[in-house]
């Protein structure tokens, strides 16, 4: 599969390449500030930006009944293990994302939201990959509830590891393949059948490759990326896997973060305080529900990776023509 990379995203790269990157994106004054800065000797790591920060850290919020008022968010080390899931199908589900700030100055960002994964199904794993296009704005979050990513996902015993990360889109000529990934074909997500699925290593080949060269082109650029471990240890440095939400926050440094002075708003998907204010970072909300797939189609079907090869200028597979019977005499 593609190997994610944090290094590729924007904290990460040189005073220049962001620069012109914001440039490109309008944020004439903001690239002059960052190229000032870094004549000052201080560059990126003084440059205070909400998708500028290199740290995520990681909370949990405990499976029930949603009502109106605040809900509670605590580190996601902290959350207990549910050993009853191993060997169960989940679903798991984009249900936030909130951006305070993203490279840009104008209108919606388009950002894609890549998701890489695995199924153990039955005696063999599966790599699983995922992506989506959403359009939202500084200081706003995406129109989604409960966006399925993998439903039918099958928990394995040492438990589940996703990979995660966001490119920012604005290079002209990607609008094809934005096209396909907005479509209904990936509205439901990447549905799996607790089986080996011969169909899914073509989808999860063409779905990385995709991805892989939106993000080699030069006006898109990736901004965040992280990986999520949801275990069934002991351990008190990790995070366990059970029913519930994960809040996934782009902060400055792990340190500063308390998730004891932060609570989500559910109608707003945001973080607030106690005074109500939203925290300026960029977050990211996903879900582990119990799944209630019975069949593998949406993406896994042949629509969805012919849409795919179409847009990325590779050719259709066509199917292996049957084998006539023969006839004979009676």
């Amino acid at each position: 599969m593609t190997e994610f990379d944090e290094q590729l995203s924007l904290c990460h790269q040189s005073e220049t390449v962001v620069a012109a990157f914001l440039e490109h994106l309008g944020d004439i004054d903001g690239a002059r500030e960052l190229l000032e800065a870094g004549a000052r000797g201080q560059g990126l790591a003084l440059f205070d930006r909400p998708w500028n920060y290199s740290t995520h850290v990681y909370g949990f919020i405990e499976a029930g009944r949603n009502d109106d008022g605040l809900i509670p968010v605590t580190p996601a080390i902290r959350s207990v293990a549910d050993p009853s899931l191993v060997g169960r199908q989940i679903k798991v589900t984009l249900d936030g994302f909130r951006v305070a700030a993203y490279p840009g100055i104008i209108g919606k960002h388009k950002v894609l939201i890549d998701f890489e994964g695995r199924d153990q199904a039955g005696a063999e794993a599966q790599d699983l990959r995922f992506a989506t296009v959403l359009k939202v704005g500084d200081k706003e979050s995406a129109a989604i509830s409960g966006l399925p990513i993998f439903t039918g996902l099958t928990v394995p015993g040492d438990g589940l590891s996703f990979k995660v990360r966001t490119v920012l889109l604005s290079n002209e000529g990607d609008q094809a393949i934005i096209d396909v990934l907005q479509s209904s074909l990936f509205k439901e997500g990447l549905k799996l059948m607790g089986t080996v699925q011969p169909a899914l290593p073509q989808l999860v080949a063409l779905a990385g490759g995709v991805t892989q060269n939106l993000i080699r082109r030069e006006w898109n650029k990736q901004v965040q990326e992280f990986e999520l471990g949801l275990d069934f240890s002991g351990s008190r440095t990790s995070a366990r896997l059970r029913k519930g939400s994960y809040v996934v926050v782009q902060v400055p440094g792990e340190n500063m973060w308390r998730w004891d002075r932060w609570a989500l708003d559910p109608s707003t998907m945001a973080l607030v305080d106690a005074d109500g204010n939203i925290a300026p970072y960029n977050t990211i909300v996903f879900a582990v529900t119990d799944s209630t797939a019975e069949t593998g189609t949406s993406a896994i079907r042949a629509a969805g990776r012919n849409g795919l090869a179409v847009a990325d200028g590779k050719p259709i597979a066509k199917p292996r023509p049957r084998p006539k019977r023969s006839t004979s005499a009676s």
